[in-house]
């Protein structure tokens, strides 16, 4: 299957069995998230690898008067946080799910398929801490393996019976093209980006 097209697949079948397994904290799983992805896109022909560490994203109200960066960071034990890489490509649901536990009511974030072939911008940082191949890899007990396995193969069955174009949430945030487009159709998220993006010397205010 063409790149874009499974990530976009994986997207949507990621996001409805995370709702469906995880009702109230959904958006808190991206360790089950990743795993989803990866195997999602693993089965539909492209290998991809979890990894772990720490990541913020920019962030702004709706009113476009408040921002920030916001996401997770310096976890006691494990990581703050897992996504995916793929194709040259940083792969992420957990971003679009920042704005539920927003400090403010903030506008939709989009979700991440960033082309590594450049640098991450200003308002999207990863540090890398670890990389782990297949989910496998971070399976450590029996309690963990069976709930992955039960949510996995709840991922497999929505993927086969997916019919017609996938529904997504929101955007695909690949690169700064599709940035300034939003911005020019009017995305809160987009327009705050770019300006954040082009504040003189923000590069050495950012986290990492």
């Amino acid at each position: 299957m063409q790149f874009e097209k499974a990530v976009a697949r994986s997207f949507s079948v990621v996001d409805r069995a995370l709702r469906r397994s995880f009702p109230t904290d959904y958006h808190k799983r991206c360790m089950y998230a990743a795993f989803g992805m990866q195997t999602l896109l693993s089965d539909y022909g492209h290998e991809a690898s979890i990894q772990g560490g720490d990541a913020v994203t920019f962030m702004v109200s709706r009113s476009g008067q408040q921002a920030g960066m916001q996401g997770f960071a310096n976890a006691a034990e494990g990581h703050a946080h897992y996504w995916v890489v793929a194709a040259g490509r940083l792969i992420d649901i957990g971003p679009h799910y920042l704005p539920q536990d927003s400090s403010f009511p903030a506008a939709d974030v989009p979700l991440i398929c960033w082309d590594l072939a450049g640098a991450l911008p200003p308002f999207l940082r990863y540090r890398v801490l670890e990389d782990f191949g297949a989910f496998t890899a971070l399976v450590t007990t029996e309690e963990i393996h069976e709930r992955m396995e039960a949510f996995i193969g709840q991922c497999r069955s929505k993927a086969r019976n997916l019919v017609g174009q996938p529904k997504l949430p929101t955007w695909l945030l690949t690169n700064l093209e599709t940035v300034a487009r939003s911005a020019g159709q009017g995305d809160v998220w987009a327009k705050g980006a770019v300006r954040f993006a082009s504040m003189p010397g923000v590069e050495k205010s950012l986290p990492f």
